[in-house]
């Protein structure tokens, strides 16, 4: 190339540089006079629809991307004056460097620092509506949701405004809720990104913030987010990460009036209990429930969800079934069937009542309140179901929550060689709970139950049939234990009992003296029938039959056995069985006091035995 061309090129390029860098150089000066004030605060107003007004501090960096710092910046509603509807410390607005120059403002990105924004408290969760708009945002709403009015089952998407939108960034935001002219703060600390690049094009949102005092993690993304805004359904995935609750979704979703949803989600917590208390409600702090999980086919409305093919784990005893879940009226509820190969029925039963002790070892809290808190009834089938060291079989059960009642009720299991039923039942009709306490056995071997148990003394071996009824006011069991009422009956064939060697109590009650039961508790005696029947009244157990039927003397006992004080009242006779009581001149008047580990023997009338 001829050295002249060469020169007249690089003077060219030179030059070229040169203005640029001189237009460069300007782009402060010019932008700051023309349009960072009044064509950015304008373009912020045609974008969201509200009155923004900006503080008395702007700059603009042009190195490496033009960026322009706007402080204490103002969203007003048009409709009226007041308090702002949401203000920002500071936005920092990438800028379209040659759109600055020409006098247009292009948004590339926006940093909102500090956002704060109130809504009122019937305006969530939000729901897509018609109104007088502004805004492109809203205009472009509008356009989707004719287009759903237009085609409600296939919109059509290819007519949805196609505006480049920038991305945004939020550090450190909060949300308030206006109630009853009050605000309040809703979430905390929100930091995290929205990518939405154009109005007809799919977008995500990854967002984290404070609710309720617990760093909560949450991901939206969809494929048409302009036509689930207005309305229609579209596919949508949502995960939420917390310490108490953990929530995934993947299908189909509709921001109707009603809301739709079907597809696929999962839900996990460390605690029932303690995702209770964090959602709110006011749980009393007694034993935590253990971890729960669940994964099903999700359909139905936001204020009634069904959940079929699901899978649902408490503390790790997995279940399948259907469940339904209402959020439409006073109170949450749950109704379903979940089939369990094994169940844990105390941890269970924890989910509204003490039954397990507190973190100080007292069992002292009945969760009445939860009744008042959520409405579950659910019916519970098992192969296997454990109580502590109680084994069951073949369980069919309904658990029930609903207006101020708990209830637990097995309807049918097997257990000891027998069958069992039982119920629980928790009421709250003022400021203490009325606790009720049912257990029927049919056939039961106690000499297994015993074994179960690893008791020996004072047991009977034998299988017979059981009942109790008792019922209590309180909020602690040792005040439902004083103020029980209810019956008690045992019926028993043939069988033994360690613990009295019955010759030996004879011998030493002939002699007149004091005596420890616990002395002659090495013998035991074998019966042909042992029977009970009690009447509880005020925590008292009133004997009215107790008898036990030996090969040739019958052994009767009637009396009082306190029951908070664990202690006993009793009289006892030892008459030969053929004879009678009445008729036998050896018979056998006793009393027996003390308390239950440690009871004592003391002769009434002493026996004219040889």
């Amino acid at each position: 190339m001829p050295r002249p061309v060469v020169r007249r090129l690089v003077w060219g390029i030179g030059a070229i540089v040169l203005v640029a860098a001189i237009l460069l150089a300007a782009v402060p000066y010019i932008a700051s006079t023309q349009i960072v004030r009044d064509r950015i605060a304008q373009e912020l107003t045609e974008w969201s629809g509200y009155r923004v007004t900006l503080g008395a501090e702007t700059s603009l960096d042009v190195w490496p991307i033009m960026t322009a710092h706007l402080t204490d910046v103002a969203f007003h509603d048009f409709s009226g004056g007041g308090d702002p509807v949401a203000r920002v410390e500071q936005i920092d607005a990438g800028l379209a460097a040659f759109s600055a120059l020409s006098g247009d403002i292009v948004f590339t990105q926006l940093r909102l620092v500090r956002p704060s924004l109130t809504v009122a408290a019937d305006s969530l969760p939000p729901a897509p509506q018609r109104r007088t708009a502004r805004g492109r945002f809203a205009e472009a709403l509008m356009v989707a949701q004719r287009l759903i009015e237009a085609n409600p089952t296939a919109p059509d998407v290819s007519r949805l405004p196609s505006d480049a939108m920038p991305g945004i960034e939020v550090v450190e935001g909060k949300l308030n809720v206006r109630r009853a002219g009050a605000e309040s703060e809703l979430l905390s600390s929100i930091s995290g990104t929205v990518q939405w690049p154009a109005f007809n094009r799919g977008g995500s949102a990854s967002l984290s913030g404070i609710w309720r005092g617990e760093l909560v993690n949450v991901e939206v993304s969809s494929q048409q987010p302009m036509m689930l805004l207005a309305g229609a359904a579209a596919p949508t995935a949502i995960t939420f990460k917390s310490s108490p609750l953990n929530l995934t979704y993947e299908g189909t979703a509709n921001l109707g009036r009603e809301g739709f949803v079907q597809g696929k989600g999962t839900l996990t917590s460390p605690s029932l209990r303690r995702m209770l208390e964090w959602s709110g409600n006011e749980i009393s702090p007694g034993a935590a429930v253990g971890a729960v999980s669940l994964q099903a086919s999700v359909s139905g409305s936001v204020r009634r969800l069904n959940l079929s093919e699901a899978t649902v784990t408490l503390d790790g005893n997995p279940s399948r079934g259907t469940l339904e879940v209402a959020l439409g009226g006073a109170v949450p509820a749950i109704t379903g069937t979940l089939a369990f190969d094994t169940i844990n029925l105390q941890s269970f039963l924890s989910a509204f009542s003490a039954l397990t002790p507190d973190r100080w070892g007292r069992y002292s809290t009945m969760d009445g309140r939860v009744s008042e808190q959520m409405g579950l009834d659910l019916r519970l089938s098992a192969n296997t179901a454990t109580a502590g060291s109680l084994s069951f079989t073949d369980v069919a059960a309904t658990a029930q929550i609903k207006g101020g009642l708990a209830a637990f009720d097995i309807s049918d299991a097997r257990g000891f060689g027998g069958t069992v039923q039982a119920g629980f039942r928790i009421d709250h009709p003022g400021a203490a709970d009325r606790v009720e306490v049912r257990l029927r056995g049919v056939g039961i071997d106690l000499g297994a139950l015993a074994k179960t148990m690893q008791v020996s003394h004072l047991m009977p071996i034998a299988r017979g049939d059981l009942m109790l009824s008792l019922k209590g006011d309180g909020n602690d069991w040792p005040s439902i234990i004083r103020t029980a009422q209810g019956n008690f009956s045992l019926n028993l064939g043939p069988g033994s009992m360690a613990g009295v060697d019955l010759p030996t109590f004879a011998e030493r009650a002939s002699q007149g003296d004091f005596f420890s039961l616990n002395d002659i508790a090495g013998g035991s005696v074998s019966f042909n029938r042992l029977s009970v029947k009690a009447k509880i009244l005020n925590g008292t157990a009133r004997l009215e039959k107790a008898e036990v039927e030996t090969v040739d003397r019958l052994v009767t006992l009637s009396g009082l056995v306190p029951l908070p004080g664990r202690g006993l009242a009793l009289s006892g006779t030892i008459a030969a069985k053929a004879s009678g009581e009445a008729q036998d001149p050896n018979r056998m008047l006793f009393f027996i006091g003390g308390s239950w580990d440690t009871p004592f023997v003391s002769p009434v009338v002493p026996p004219s035995l040889e």
